[in-house]
């Protein structure tokens, strides 16, 4: 007799918690107005924990990963954010709800960015780095990267990199998916995630995941309504399953939504599964 095999949790791969001075700064700077008219004011609002499991909790969602920047505390709290070791915190405070994951928010200071991620990376909440090449405008496969890919790579922290056109008003080619080759050539051993799906280079990105194993995508501030049908159709192919990931970024799109949209695209039970939480356990080490 064959043992009948559980669902995985939901896994919500990017959620933010976004203190109300942080936020409104944020939404008020020149370069945010093309993403405040795509997803609306309520970007400015604050957040807390409490507001985020909320909209776990109704959207149906066991796990989010939240994100956090590799500066110090210190910097961090200056700032009006959170550093990674409050979300730390919180993730020990709500036991299996909350991963952290880190992101470069200072690319200039590479030797600083390998000391915290290998500090950060002691604490078994820590499942992923991020680099976000949009907001400092380095190309993905900038040389001030490398230290950063080099030590997620021997540590075994899979990497997202965003990809694709951004939604703030600021140039893209950084953010342009061949790029990767680069990465996915000099760090074979590097699991590379790329965020906000790559739009619009979703043929180019399909033949880079069929090309390299390590290569992923997760649907980051992309609704899955309007997912490529490509793309979805890869999803559910027998070398396309488990290669994307279900990520909301809340609240730059509301978990409920994200994940409604999620469900309602044609996927076989096994591929959903995998997309909506079993990839995300096995990325993440979880299993």
């Amino acid at each position: 007799m064959v043992a009948a095999t559980s669902t995985p949790p939901v896994i919500d791969a990017w959620v933010n918690i976004f203190p109300e001075s942080f936020a409104s700064r944020w939404t008020a700077k020149e370069e945010q107005q093309g993403v405040v008219q795509l997803f609306g004011p309520d970007l400015a609002k604050g957040h807390t924990v409490q507001t985020l499991l909320e909209a776990m909790d109704g959207a149906g969602i066991q796990t989010g990963v939240l994100t956090a920047g590799l500066s110090d505390p210190a910097r961090a709290h200056r700032r009006g954010g959170f550093a990674a070791e409050d979300f730390l915190a919180i993730a020990e405070e709500h036991p299996g709800r909350f991963l952290v994951s880190v992101t470069v928010d200072r690319v200039a200071k590479p030797l600083d960015n390998v000391r915290r991620l290998r500090e950060l990376a002691q604490h078994p909440a820590t499942v992923l780095a991020r680099v976000t090449p949009l907001v400092e405008q380095y190309d993905l496969n900038h040389r001030l990267y490398y230290p950063v890919y080099a030590t997620a790579a021997e540590l075994g922290i899979p990497m997202s990199i965003n990809v694709g056109i951004p939604g703030p008003q600021v140039r893209s080619r950084c953010q342009d998916p061949v790029h990767l080759e680069d990465v996915l050539i000099d760090f074979p051993t590097l699991t590379v995630i790329g965020a906000h799906m790559g739009h619009p280079y979703e043929a180019l990105l399909i033949q880079y995941m069929l090309k390299w194993p390590q290569l992923h995508l997760m649907t980051s501030a992309y609704l899955a309504t309007y997912m490529d049908p490509a793309m979805v159709k890869f999803m559910d192919s027998s070398r396309g399953r488990g290669r994307i990931l279900f990520a909301s970024d809340h609240p730059v799109i509301p978990a409920q939504k994200a994940l409604d949209a999620a469900r309602a695209l044609p996927l076989s039970d096994e591929g959903m599964a995998l997309y909506l939480g079993g990839a995300a356990q096995r990325i993440f080490g979880l299993m």
